[in-house]
């Protein structure tokens, strides 16, 4: 059984032309069993809308198996509403979107898990802010009339960067100054994508949360409370 990804930025594998963004899709890597293989199509800026007009979701539809996974992640650039070519009305094209993702990968016979779109690194008085409108909200809606598992990565990563504060939480994103790294001299003050640190991060959170679920995909995931699987002695130089 494999798992396909699909989603924007923050999800997206990076390779070394983007060092050291990763996306979560990427940390997700860590969690697996050794038989589980992950496709990662995530891509920058898309939305839903973009994502099925250039042939992306086709590419997954063409190779997805019977008892495979899909994880679907979208809403950063469906929010983009001054552009047409990725803007989504949330509870309009947005659902009917998610709804299509759905039937079609249920009709080769596997099976689709939604999660909502972490949070944008946004305080306001010592709290992050959801910066993403309604859309969490459509989805989760849409999963629960539709008996659907969403993980609400929105509200975790808002939780978990609140709990952290402002200041500690920004090593999840690609903020940092001048001459760190090779590939970006003037330094970034990115507040979306992430680093390794976020990446990996946000994938245990949803690993913790997707195995409270009933859903069969946390059988792919290793068990994140079997600390006797260390070999800690070994770990000492």
């Amino acid at each position: 059984m494999d798992i396909y990804m699909m989603g924007d930025s923050t999800m997206k594998f990076n390779n070394f032309y983007s060092y050291p963004q990763f996306g979560w899709g990427q940390g997700l890597e860590l969690f697996v069993k050794e038989n589980v293989r992950i496709y990662n199509h995530a891509e920058n800026g898309r939305s839903t809308k973009s994502f099925i007009n250039e042939g992306r979701f086709n590419e997954i539809l063409k190779n997805l198996k019977k008892g495979d996974y899909v994880i679907c992640s979208f809403g950063h650039n469906d929010e983009k509403i001054q552009d047409p070519l990725r803007y989504t009305e949330p509870f309009g094209e947005y659902q009917k979107n998610l709804k299509y993702f759905a039937d079609e990968v249920n009709k080769k016979g596997a099976s689709i898990v939604f999660a909502t779109s972490i949070t944008r690194h946004k305080f306001e008085n010592g709290v992050c802010v959801n910066t993403h409108g309604d859309y969490p909200r459509a989805m989760i809606e849409f999963c629960n009339n539709n008996g659907y598992t969403c993980i609400d990565l929105n509200k975790l990563t808002m939780d978990l960067y609140t709990e952290l504060g402002e200041e500690k939480s920004e090593k999840f994103h690609m903020i940092f100054g001048p001459n760190k790294y090779g590939l970006y001299p003037e330094g970034k003050d990115d507040h979306s994508h992430l680093m390794i640190d976020g990446a990996v991060n946000i994938a245990y959170l949803f690993v913790k949360e997707i195995n409270k679920s009933n859903n069969s995909i946390k059988n792919l995931f290793i068990d994140l409370n079997a600390k006797d699987m260390i070999d800690f002695k070994m770990l000492i130089d």
